[in-house]
């Protein structure tokens, strides 16, 4: 089977074979796909198109490979962040389909593509919204959580202040399960301050949680 045919493969049997490899096997088949791709990307981007975001998704391992073995796709992952956040948006997927995206690691799109890094971060927090479905913003604040990292001490990126505000816009006036999860991402990055105190329902709610 070619690389594509392996992916068709993996997402038909809606990854059981693929959690069940080695981790041997796994790098093996993820370097051989960063490789396919530096002259096929049309054909992996066509494949992605094709492939609508569900639980168990072959979209894992491309994301995965691109993000952990290679920097030259960082823009493409940026595309497939819009797409699948746009698909949520839409409710064309279930808003917790966006767990498929944390399978990006950020931490070389930060150092290697800063810039990439700076507007996949913006475009994230862009889209949180009082007026959204609070599911949507629960699980998108869900992803910028796992993309916030840890910035150089000696680089201070000016955009990050805005993707704060943005976050604490939601912990002070969403409803409560969604102001009680932009609250943890703010504790997460170490953010407190211009919180305003949470009614006596919203503690409530936050100990149930």
């Amino acid at each position: 089977m070619n690389v594509i045919e392996k992916l068709k493969y993996h997402q038909e049997n809606e990854l059981e074979e693929w959690i069940n490899n080695n981790e041997k096997d796994s790098r093996k088949f993820l370097k051989e796909l960063v490789n396919y791709s530096k002259t096929n990307l049309d054909e992996i981007r066509q494949y992605c198109i094709n492939t609508i975001p569900s639980e168990f998704s072959s979209l894992s391992i491309i994301y995965e490979a691109f993000s952990e073995y290679s920097v030259e796709f960082n823009e493409f992952l940026f595309e497939e962040i819009k797409r699948v956040v746009n698909l949520a948006k839409k409710k064309r997927i279930k808003a917790e389909y966006l767990e498929i995206l944390t399978e990006i690691e950020t931490e070389d799109i930060y150092t290697k593509t800063e810039d990439i890094y700076i507007d996949i971060m913006d475009f994230l927090t862009l889209n949180l919204s009082l007026q959204n479905d609070p599911k949507f913003n629960i699980e998108l604040l869900d992803v910028i959580s796992w993309y916030l990292i840890e910035l150089d001490e000696d680089d201070e990126i000016s955009e990050s202040k805005t993707w704060f505000n943005r976050i604490t816009e939601l912990a002070n006036h969403a409803d409560s399960n969604v102001k009680i999860k932009a609250r943890e991402v703010l504790k997460e990055a170490g953010i407190t301050s211009s919180l305003n105190p949470l009614s006596f329902i919203d503690k409530i709610k936050g100990i149930f949680k």
